[in-house]
């Protein structure tokens, strides 16, 4: 996948399977090597991850630690083989029941048809506020 349009489109569909919880959807779209990066040191979730394993790690420890109450990409651009997406999210901390929400932005490389790298940016400081017990 070398269009821009089939970049988006790949995109598009891992947002639909993380909405339907289809995370093995996701991972067979990740490159053996794919760099997935998720900030926040002190989240539980936080961390570079490599490859699908890796990916899959996040996810683990995402769905272990969070229940996602909206989650809503809104907006898409591209350049090259990058996909950039902006939406909203809300979560419930499992642990502390308190909740969190952020507008996001997301990076997507997409080379031959699979996601080489992935990085969020997010309102770390607000998760970590829903991470702390009261």
């Amino acid at each position: 996948m070398t269009s821009t349009t089939t970049s988006t489109e790949l995109v598009r569909g891992l947002y639909d399977a993380f909405g339907r919880g289809d995370i093995a959807f996701i991972l067979s779209r990740l490159a053996p090597d794919c760099q997935w990066i998720a900030p926040g040191e002190g989240l539980p979730d936080a961390g570079t991850y490599r490859g699908p394993e890796g990916a899959a790690e996040f996810f683990r420890k995402l769905m272990a630690a969070t229940e996602v109450t909206r989650f809503e990409p809104r907006e898409f651009f591209t350049s090259g083989n990058d996909v950039i997406a902006l939406g909203v999210e809300e979560v419930r901390v499992i642990a502390t029941g308190k909740t969190a929400s952020t507008n996001w932005t997301m990076l997507f490389r997409v080379e031959d048809g699979l996601v080489t790298y992935f990085e969020v940016f997010y309102d770390t400081a607000a998760y970590l506020r829903a991470h702390q017990p009261a």
